[in-house]
């Protein structure tokens, strides 16, 4: 009876064991799950769709977008965040204002599968004619809420994004843009933030 209850107790060791060095890989490789490749800024004008005759064409604005190209490892990711951090610079700051502004937006995108992959935010044309030009521009993303990569362009080893206070609702997804029909299949599924 003595031994049944030390083999027992061993089996459970064993099988705790098992279980726990089971799950070290799951973790190790979400760690490795996303590999940010490239990030891009650059001024584009507003996308123009064809109109009905006599209509008055309006005049293209020039946006900023933010283009993030990335690799998942997984077969399938259920849903990763992006978060970015946009610097800009006035160029005429008031005294009464900040000379620079930090914005911060994210996006989630569902049911992504491995392989090459884009994340895009814009900011709006009258966004970047009241605060300026952008100066920096950081990317985080997140799976099953843990940080899985981080990219800064201009490349910095210091969190700078952290140094100031973000202000958010300025950087827009492709769903809040004009460019939300362009290039559809290039990009993926972008979460809905509705409540159900």
């Amino acid at each position: 009876m003595k031994n049944r209850a030390i083999s027992s107790v061993l089996l459970a060791a064993l099988f705790a064991a098992c279980a726990a060095h089971a799950q070290v890989p799951a973790q190790q490789d979400l760690s490795r799950s996303v590999n940010i490749k490239d990030i891009s800024g650059a001024r584009v004008q507003t996308p123009e769709y064809s109109i009905k005759k006599n209509q008055i064409a309006a005049r293209t604005k020039d946006w900023f977008q933010i283009v993030t190209t990335y690799d998942t490892d997984p077969e399938w990711m259920d849903d990763i965040q992006f978060t970015y951090y946009v610097l800009v610079k006035a160029k005429n700051p008031k005294p009464s204002e900040p000379p620079q502004r930090l914005f911060k937006g994210e996006v989630s995108y569902i049911n992504v599968a491995k392989g090459r992959h884009k994340s895009d935010m814009y900011l709006h044309p009258s966004t970047i004619a009241r605060f300026g030009d952008v100066q920096a521009i950081a990317v985080l993303v997140n799976a099953q809420g843990r940080l899985v990569a981080m990219e800064s362009k201009p490349p910095s080893n210091q969190r700078w994004w952290e140094q100031l206070q973000p202000q958010e609702g300025y950087l827009l997804n492709r769903m809040q843009t004009p460019f939300a029909m362009l290039y559809f299949d290039d990009y993926e599924a972008v979460k809905s933030t509705r409540s159900p």
